[in-house]
């Protein structure tokens, strides 16, 4: 089935598009610098580049080479590394993503505003929108994992064998990036075992979906990585799984319904915008009156009161959320001594800010349960089929760390879901309802300006120092700097020292003062969020 590309749809993916590159603009992506972990993903192109070889540093768990490929070919068409292409790489992913995961909306029957609107929710969410300006692997992986999906539901639809295989061949590229890519493959097995009420026939496909998925497995540890000499520069993830699994089944449940309660809380904070444009259903179908939402509002209120005694509050340490702000603060004096040198809202607004979320979750799962029977059949696969897909999915990623980043694919599940209910009138005219669009947009877009404003600034502190003549091996650059450019194993590790690759911290890159140690230069940049301006300093220790 293909989805015709009238002279509406067009325009508005036009106008959709034109609203992310002038973001784009705003936000500048422009910068020769590594973010966070993107340096090790990052470090294998700049050697293909330079020397024809692909070379890794650290030990990371992504498989990472097809981001790496994807990397190589941008800086390649530049005529250079430089981390700004990379960052493009990851831009253009994005974009993919995106038009495909409006096509996957269109196959469901959607009307252009209500995908549109779905599609932009998406394009500016906190996780989605800052993780295209990096390098790392969540955007690319998320592309290839709609993709997957767009082709497996074109499948369900038409029951064409070439569907079915490019949904496999898009899963294994997605597992070529990160690992839980390979679980589409079983869940493809699950579903259609499932769907064909265990018939025999159906029980062999799921079967060789099963072996299929251990074969990309074994050939990628067995063959490609150890060809590569590549094998040592992975976490064994496999291994992390199976011992969780069979050796701490109590303490592995346990974290399992942790994390999953801040995943719960997660997906109401996203989908804040939705809530506007479903509460029509609500009113239609009286869900809600006096004694639920009384039920709703004290359970949700015991959880939070529960999590602020046991310490784990919105935005529980993620990876990218902060308090008010996206990005790890990778700099030693905030990061690894705890200084409070960055501007940080109140701790009751973040509180605030989590009961919502916890409202909104309850709200949502609640309209999905109760509405699941009048939706069309299409759409009742696409919700069996990605809930099977997360049920696998959130338990291995919550096996040992758990980052907020790893959500983006449930989060995507999640907004495909919440778009079969919601409702946009021809001539809309209520305003407000796009106040928690707003809110969202607004925050992702300041938030995201702000990290690569202080990034760039830390930049040039950088620059500075090398231009003096300092080594990196007599200085805290932060934690990307110092892997990038001063990685060794093991690490020489120190008391007072970041804990990341610092031979001597001399010298040191800050948001703020330091104790025992003098300013020597000062680098500004603007805080859109806080309307104020900074500085990255470079400090020197007193002798």
């Amino acid at each position: 089935m293909k989805i015709p590309l009238d002279r509406e749809t067009t325009l508005y993916c036009t106008f959709l598009f034109f609203i992310y590159f002038i973001s784009i603009l705003f936000t500048e992506p422009v910068g020769n610098f590594p973010i966070g972990d993107d340096w090790q993903y990052s470090y294998p192109v700049k050697t293909w580049i330079e020397h024809g070889v692909m070379e890794f540093k650290g030990i990371f768990a992504p498989n990472v080479l097809l981001q790496v490929a994807w990397g190589f070919l941008f800086c390649k068409i530049a005529g250079g590394f430089d981390f700004t292409w990379l960052r493009v790489s990851t831009l253009v992913a994005g974009m993919i993503g995106l038009f495909y995961f409006f096509k996957i909306l269109k196959q469901l029957s959607l009307s252009n505003k209500v995908a549109y609107f779905i599609v932009f929710i998406l394009m500016f969410n906190p996780l989605f929108y800052y993780l295209s300006f990096t390098f790392f692997t969540d955007i690319p992986f998320s592309a290839l994992f709609i993709l997957s999906v767009f082709y497996f539901l074109k499948y369900l639809q038409i029951q064409k064998i070439k569907f079915l295989t490019w949904a496999v061949i898009f899963a294994v590229g997605s597992f070529y990036i990160r690992q839980p890519g390979l679980l589409l493959i079983p869940t493809f097995g699950i579903y259609i075992v499932l769907e064909k009420q265990f018939s025999k026939k159906s029980i062999l496909i799921g079967t060789l979906f099963f072996f299929l998925a251990f074969a990309v497995y074994f050939s990628l540890e067995k063959w490609v990585k150890p060809a590569l000499s590549i094998s040592d520069n992975f976490v064994p993830v496999g291994g992390q799984f199976y011992t969780a699994i069979i050796k701490t089944p109590l303490f592995t449940a346990l974290e399992w319904i942790k994390k999953g309660i801040k995943t719960f809380v997660y997906l109401g904070f996203f989908g804040l915008p939705f809530l506007p444009f479903v509460w029509k259903i609500w009113e239609a179908k009286k869900m809600f009156n006096k004694i639920n939402i009384s039920l709703v509002i004290l359970i949700n209120a015991a959880l939070l009161l529960s999590l602020v005694y046991v310490g784990k509050t919105f935005p529980f340490g993620g990876n990218i959320l902060f308090n008010c702000g996206l990005g790890s603060e990778l700099l030693a004096d905030v990061y690894t001594q705890g200084l409070p040198n960055v501007p940080r809202m109140p701790n009751w607004v973040m509180l605030v800010i989590q009961f919502i979320g916890q409202l909104s979750a309850s709200f949502l799962f609640i309209l999905i349960i109760n509405g699941y029977k009048k939706l069309q059949p299409l759409q009742k696969k696409v919700i069996v089929f990605l809930l099977l897909f997360n049920l696998i999915y959130l338990p291995v990623m919550s096996i040992t760390s758990f980052f907020d980043r790893y959500l983006l694919p449930t989060i995507i599940s999640f907004f495909i879901i919440l778009s079969f209910f919601v409702e946009i009138n021809k001539n809309e005219k209520s305003a407000w309802k796009f106040l928690p669009l707003i809110f969202i947009c607004g925050f992702s877009l300041l938030a995201t300006k702000d990290f690569m404003a202080w990034n760039r600034a830390k930049n040039k502190a950088f620059l500075y120092l090398t231009n003096k003549g300092v080594s990196i091996k007599e200085m805290d650059a932060g934690y990307e700097y110092n892997g990038f450019y001063n990685y060794h194993f093991p690490k020489e590790e120190k008391d007072g020292r970041s804990f990341w690759w610092v031979t001597d911290d001399k010298y040191m890159i800050t948001f703020g003062p330091v104790n025992g140690y003098r300013e020597i230069a000062a680098f500004p940049f603007y805080r859109c969020l806080f309307f104020k301006r900074d500085n990255i300093l470079v400090v020197q220790r007193i002798d």
